[in-house]
């Protein structure tokens, strides 16, 4: 990489440990991508927070940090810890897993990151830094990544927990990948025949993710107006299965003109056409180890918005969970502050528990007791048999709903 004077200082130690540590992280990086140099960030988002996912060695990082006085220097928030950081005891967290997670909380405090614990910092715009098009961001949750990408136009690589707190620290990132406009060009695309469900929106992802992993997508044929929500999902399950860091929607991404240059210059190296029938026939090879008879339900990966507590509470329509059916809906405290209180006790009123901090995909759902779930997000879908070792099946809300209530 070629730094400036003031990089190279830092580097060489000059402006103290912490930011020279921080600094060879990024160096290192952006040597193993090929970048020229750093791009300043507008905020960074920080995932590898619960216990759960990653132990031991997330706390002695973090306090090898805080040791050095390390501090963020551009605006950063906290991806979703591995449990509710208020109401873990009643939910029947153990002991030990507690109080690991809240040193692990204590010590991002400490080096100044903002407690979101939230994996949508798009939608919590009062405790985050708002994000516009163009901006250069270091985000590295995997749904806020590609929503950021694709739907605002802002641009970020999917970055590691530890690279997007180096760039925090810094206030720059490496400049390459989704920094740079010639790798944000469709290369697949995909058009969809007949309308689109939430429902459907996981499955294209989902199906579009798996079997293709290395392309960009651009979709064409979606019904406008698209909600906030199936955008998120749909981003959520690609970046799931496939790792996909930005796509596409004809008349609604703001990025999408890009086809245009794409085919003309021939790298659009495919086209295929799908319908949502295809998509369900397709869910069993997507995800072919449901559970059998699912008594726990878990909503909200990414974590529940306005929209779809809205969605839940029309839904429900003043319906009551059966005794031995538990719905469960994962969001963050700044989000269910912004909530209508008629809409989420409504929600609560029919038995749904809601949660905040956390999600199912990085709590230890196997120590608390969860052993068949069902969900309505693919990347739920995904995670949860690959981090709590319990299947789980993907269903619509509208099913997950009839078979919870009386």
């Amino acid at each position: 990489m070629i730094l400036t004077r003031e990089e190279d200082a830092i580097l060489d130690g000059e402006k103290g440990e912490a930011l020279s540590f921080a600094m060879k992280i990024l160096v290192n990086l952006g040597d193993l991508e090929e970048a020229e140099g750093f791009v300043p960030i507008r905020s960074a988002h920080i995932s590898g927070v619960s216990y759960h996912t990653a132990g031991e060695a997330l706390i002695r990082f973090l306090s090898d940090l805080d040791r050095m006085g390390a501090k963020v220097l551009a605006p950063a928030t906290l991806n979703p810890a591995g449990m509710d950081l208020e109401r873990w005891k009643e939910i029947g967290y153990p002991d030990d897993f507690a109080s690991k997670q809240m040193r692990i909380i204590e010590l991002y405090e400490r080096i100044g990151v903002n407690m979101t614990c939230s994996c949508i910092p798009y939608e919590t715009p009062y405790r985050a830094e708002p994000i516009s098009f163009g901006d250069h961001l270091s985000w590295s949750e995997s749904n806020a990544v590609i929503f950021a990408n694709s739907v605002v136009g802002a641009r970020t690589n999917r970055e590691g927990g530890i690279s997007a707190l180096a760039s925090a620290i810094i206030g720059k990132t490496p400049d390459w990948g989704m920094h740079q406009e010639k790798n944000r060009y469709p290369t697949l695309k995909v058009n969809v025949v007949g309308k689109l469900d939430p429902f459907h929106f996981n499955l294209l992802g989902a199906y579009i993710g798996k079997t293709f992993n290395s392309e960009v997508a651009y979709f064409t044929g979606i019904d406008i107006p698209v909600v906030k929500a199936d955008l998120k999902q749909l981003g959520a399950a690609l970046a799931a299965k496939g790792g996909h860091p930005i796509y596409h929607i004809e008349g609604i991404t703001p990025e999408s003109h890009y086809i245009k240059n794409s085919e003309q210059d021939g790298i659009v190296n495919e086209t295929l056409s799908v319908t949502p029938i295809e998509l369900e026939e397709m869910k069993s090879d997507i995800y072919p180890y449901p559970a059998d008879e699912p008594d726990i339900f878990v909503l909200g990966c990414p974590q529940f918005g306005i929209s779809e507590f809205q969605r839940l509470y029309n839904k429900l329509k003043g319906r009551k969970l059966r005794k031995d059916k538990r719905i469960i809906v994962y969001t963050n405290r700044a989000l269910q502050e912004m909530l209508d209180p008629k809409v989420l006790n409504g929600v609560m009123d029919a038995g749904v528990e809601v949660y905040n901090d956390t999600c199912m995909v990085v709590s230890p759902l196997d120590r608390i007791g969860f052993d068949r779930v069902a969900t309505d997000s693919a990347k739920a879908a995904h995670y949860i048999p690959k981090m709590s070792n319990i299947p789980a099946d993907l269903m619509p809300l509208e099913m997950i709903i009839d078979l919870a209530c009386e």
